[in-house]
């Protein structure tokens, strides 16, 4: 045997006692937590879990008893091998700093020791966007930091924005606005357009990926045109839950028969959808398909039916129709996975209930489950972050003339164009129904779609039109109050409107959080002034 076999022979033997000793003994180092997947991130409402992954397998029960997460997060443990996963039971609320430590674990090998662990992480901050009303800010989208106390204005003097979505990422909003400086013949028209909010909620990369550098977010207030009013008016409009794709209900200067919801996709040229004359609508959760409101039912149309027109016949001109609700006339909500819509009945068809509105939550499974029914009027109706509880805004009939008198706002007037499904007309403040007068008092509720079960929030003053949108954690209520004083009722000479916003509270402790049981709290007015708020996501 040559010299060099000799060698590479005792270098084997020495390899196989060494593995061998590993084998038997084990590995001496100490287990240590190896990542953290929220680990100095903004996490939102839709992050309902985080992962640790240990450098070699450890005791469960022994992690589970010493993890803390300071301020508490309520939740349960899964394990995969070397993985844990801890599900939160309720989304973090937004505006908060935590620290997760894990100062000892045993391992599953025996070795004693634990290297502890200490990491930070937060929520997104609380902001919302909302419509000036006052000075300056009339008309203009701002956008308020709650967290932080601040107000950044997103839009120039020259443009007054009717309506407005914010995208999911939260770096733009989509806005339709009207150009005040244009002269323009007869009614204004609006243009839609997109606004950087100058928020970045992406995560910096990992500190071992030195050649990657965390890109800085482009400032705010810059727009970009999305679709004139050249030809066509802008109307309402919607944004996908993807945000990728837009739908604007337009109707031709020159031909008002020539009128429906047109497609806007990133690329792509705006196209009509070639379906009948519609009313409201909304897109659905998988961003694929649109709930139109037609005649007395509700139309489900495929937004992009490149796949079902292959299997159409020839000539076939129509958008495809995936389904049609003919009971219920208006979508005010669909729950965020699609498994259920909040719908309305206009109870047409039945002599006895013809005045009168029923809220049903219909499931895609066609379950159908009566919620509500009133003699006023369902204005909107939004799901909880979990899809349990709907938030209700509903118009009551009390007899009797109120004090104050609202009137129709004179922004609604001039756009043109239909408020957002979070934003709901409430109309004349009073009805005379032959020698008796009624008054038209909206109120806030909720509804748990289980038990069926109605509580009542908070009764507000009569008001031409409400916003009411439900925070991505689920912890609180956006709301506006538009007041318009009437002199002759009054005996002042000043007739004005005013706009507040205010923050309603929805639980006073954890453990009505947890059960889903929102009670009645006292709203808090904002220190900014305006109208048609809308949080963040």
């Amino acid at each position: 045997m040559q010299p060099l076999d000799r060698t590479a022979w005792a270098v084997i033997g020495l390899l196989a006692v060494v593995i061998a000793a590993m084998l038997l003994l084990g590995s001496q180092a100490r287990p240590s937590v190896r990542s953290f997947s929220w680990q100095d991130q903004a996490v939102s409402a839709e992050d309902v879990a985080f992962m640790l992954t240990f450098t070699q397998p450890v005791e469960p029960q022994s992690v589970e008893k010493n993890l803390v997460i300071k301020p508490a997060l309520a939740g349960k443990f899964s394990w995969a091998g070397r993985r844990m996963a801890y599900t939160l039971a309720v989304p973090a609320p937004y505006g908060e700093s935590y620290t997760l430590s894990l100062p000892k674990a045993d391992a599953l090998g025996g070795q004693s020791g634990f290297e502890p662990f200490q990491a930070a992480f937060r929520t997104r901050d609380r902001i919302f966007a909302y419509i000036g009303a006052e000075g300056a800010d009339q008309g203009r989208l701002i956008m308020f930091n709650l967290t932080r106390k601040e107000k950044t204005i997103l839009t120039p003097e020259g443009q007054r924005v009717l309506n407005f979505q914010p995208y999911p990422e939260r770096d733009r909003i989509l806005f339709s606005a009207i150009d005040t400086k244009e002269k323009t013949e007869g009614l204004a028209i609006a243009s839609l357009y997109t606004v950087l909010t100058g928020l970045d909620e992406t995560a910096a990369p990992a500190k071992w990926k030195f050649w990657q550098h965390a890109t800085k977010p482009l400032a705010a207030g810059t727009t970009e045109l999305v679709l004139d009013n050249k030809d066509y008016q802008n109307l309402k409009f919607d944004l996908s839950p993807d945000g990728k794709v837009i739908v604007v209900q337009r109707v031709s200067n020159k031909n008002p028969a020539d009128f429906g919801p047109w497609v806007i996709r990133a690329g792509e040229a705006p196209r009509p959808l070639k379906t009948e004359p519609g009313g409201d609508f909304t897109i659905a959760p998988d961003s694929q398909s649109l709930l139109l409101q037609q005649g007395q039912g509700t139309a489900v149309i495929a937004l992009f039916p490149e796949a079902e027109k292959a299997n159409e016949p020839k000539g076939q001109s129509s958008d495809a129709l995936l389904d049609f609700l003919p009971e219920y006339g208006l979508t005010l909500d669909v729950a965020t996975d699609g498994s259920a819509a909040a719908l309305v009945n206009f109870n047409q068809d039945d002599p006895a209930k013809q005045y009168t509105q029923s809220l049903f939550w219909v499931s895609s499974a066609g379950v159908e489950k009566q919620l509500l029914e009133t003699d006023g009027s369902i204005l909107s109706a939004k799901f909880s972050d979990n899809n349990q509880l709907l938030y209700c805004l509903v118009n009551r009939l009390v007899e009797g003339a109120g004090l104050g008198v609202a009137t129709d706002s004179a922004e609604t007037s001039e756009s043109g164009s239909d408020s957002s499904s979070a934003s709901s007309n409430s109309g004349s403040s009073e009805l005379d129904l032959g020698e008796q007068t009624y008054q038209v008092v909206p109120y806030l509720s909720v509804i748990n779609i289980k038990t069926g079960q109605e509580q009542k929030l908070l009764e507000m003053p009569p008001q031409p039109e409400i916003t009411v949108s439900p925070s991505p954690d689920g912890i609180a209520i956006l709301f506006d109050e538009t007041l318009v004083l009437d002199p002759q009722k009054t005996g002042s000479s000043f007739s004005g409107a005013t706009d507040r916003l205010w923050l309603l509270p929805l639980f006073s402790t954890e453990a009505e959080r947890m059960s889903e049981q929102p009670i009645p709290l006292p709203p808090t007015q904002l220190e900014v002034a305006g109208r048609h708020p809308l949080w963040l996501p």
